[in-house]
């Protein structure tokens, strides 16, 4: 009956995993609601793309001039920051309530400085010029208008932003004007936002106040004009400006009658850098909506190692050991792991080992009556061999029912499986170490009594050898008649 239980208790193991729970270090702050006055929005971080919090993310709204970050994205895949341009009749005729009125026809700009008046000043016609411009230098035709190479530009918008992933977006114009044609969601210009701030000149430009410098740096371009220019930010939640936040890099506001007051924010602090896109907040909510998801970001968030390279998954122990070799066995972990999580996430995290290996469950035992339960080592039981280096399990890290991590498990020992012969080279061993000290003594005296005892029964055996010769020779022997 006793085989039986064991039996069932070993294949109840391997089907059982150990689980454990983490503990923080402190109280973690509870995860906030957030209630936004926008119809969308979305929290990302801006290095890994996770979401950590969105509302109606992947309802497609209208962009406004947030499209801007996808044009200055497009402009400098084909156009090099310091390129001179001529600004021309593009200019001209735009939609009501669209133009900006910062350009003349014939004036010379580079495009850092037309990438500035894009961003900074919301330049409409800005928009305008750069597209051209960037599609002339694709066709290598600078002949072709503005109502011909817009689709063209179009096209290229579209084209980029799919490839980062933005596929229910579409974009046909460079700066924003409403169109039923012209839309994207919140997680889409996310993605967008986060390309554009991987580009370091453009993340500059984001976070500047305000700009004041000529259009072409100084250069002297022959047969047009340059001027200087004054420019500053809309971003009011930029550091320093009326509702500013102390973590604010960037990026772009947008306003359209359709579209409402639309922002697409930046925020970096530590290792974290966050995005967030509002659509159609009222004022001053587009400013408070920004501040609300980015302080979430802040505060519930930070970058953790949940696992480090050589970290001790678990000590286990090892069934019927070599003499003189220890029977408890630690499992380490041979590879880090880095993750964006919230505190809260931390604190409830999961760890789940399953071991490969020969094993029973953790079993009570008493050295003196294998009957007793009186002790609990509480440790998996491992059967040896187990050699340096082996494969012996893996190591997984939940959130809830969530697999966020796995890692193999390696031995970092030899664990030998014992026999007769490793027993009698233990006690060679332990002699011959130990033959000219006290702990030798035991030795000598189990030699010595054995020598004794030999001899003893050597002189035993003369002896009765003896008198049964003896006996022999002096029994009368029977006469015969």
């Amino acid at each position: 009956m006793r085989k039986i239980l064991v039996s069932f208790l070993l294949i109840l193991s391997l089907l059982l995993p150990t689980v454990v729970v983490f503990a923080d270090e402190g109280e973690s702050p509870p995860e906030q609601s957030i209630h936004l006055n926008a119809t969308a929005a979305i929290l990302v971080e801006q290095t890994t793309g996770q979401v950590l919090f969105g509302y109606n993310e992947h309802e497609r709204r209208y962009p406004a001039s947030m499209t801007k970050m996808l044009t200055a994205l497009v402009v400098l895949q084909h156009l090099d920051p310091d390129d001179i341009v001529i600004v021309g009749s593009e200019i001209h005729n735009m939609p009501s309530g669209y133009a900006s009125a910062i350009h003349i026809e014939g004036e010379a700009l580079t495009v850092r400085v037309l990438l500035k008046a894009l961003m900074i000043r919301s330049g409409n016609e800005t928009g305008r010029t750069l597209a051209l411009e960037t599609v002339r230098r694709v066709q290598n035709n600078f002949n072709i208008s503005y109502e011909d190479a817009k689709g063209i530009f179009s096209d290229l918008m579209n084209n980029l932003a799919y490839e980062l992933g933005a596929t229910n977006s579409n974009f046909d114009n460079p700066y924003g004007l409403h169109s039923s044609q012209h839309f994207t969601t919140a997680y889409d210009l996310a993605l967008i936002a986060r390309a554009y701030m991987d580009v370091p000149l453009l993340a500059e430009i984001a976070g500047m106040h305000i700009f004041e410098g000529s259009g072409t740096g100084g250069r002297y371009v022959p047969d047009a004009q340059v001027r200087d220019f004054s420019w500053e930010n809309h971003n009011l939640t930029l550091p320093e400006l009326s509702f500013g936040h102390p973590h604010m890099t960037g990026i772009k506001t947008g306003f359209t009658t359709p579209a409402g007051e639309c922002l697409a924010g930046a925020a970096s602090f530590g290792d974290l850098s966050l995005i967030t896109i509002v659509f159609d907040s009222e004022s001053p909510g587009r400013w408070q909506d920004t501040w609300l998801l980015m302080n979430y970001g802040f505060f519930n968030y930070s970058f953790r190692y949940i696992v480090n390279e050589g970290d001790l998954a678990e000590n286990v122990r090892i069934i019927n050991p070599r003499r003189g070799e220890t029977d408890i066995f630690s499992v380490y972990i041979n590879e880090s792991y880095r993750a964006l999580i919230s505190h809260s996430d931390y604190t409830n995290m999961t760890r789940v080992i399953t071991y490969n290996l020969l094993l029973t469950p953790p079993v009570r035992w008493d050295a003196s009556d294998d009957d007793e339960d009186e002790y609990d080592d509480g440790l998996t039981r491992l059967q040896a061999p187990i050699e340096e280096g082996d494969h012996i399990g893996v190591i997984a890290y939940y959130i809830g029912d969530e697999r966020i991590f796995e890692s193999r498990l390696y031995a970092s020992s030899t664990a030998l499986e014992r026999s007769f012969d490793s027993d009698m080279d233990y006690f060679i061993s332990l002699f011959t170490d130990n033959i000219f000290t006290l702990r030798g003594l035991p030795y000598w005296l189990a030699i010595g009594g054995t020598i004794i005892g030999l001899v003893g029964m050597g002189w035993a055996l003369s002896l009765r050898r003896k008198l049964k010769e003896h006996d022999r020779w002096h029994t009368p022997r029977p006469r015969l008649k």
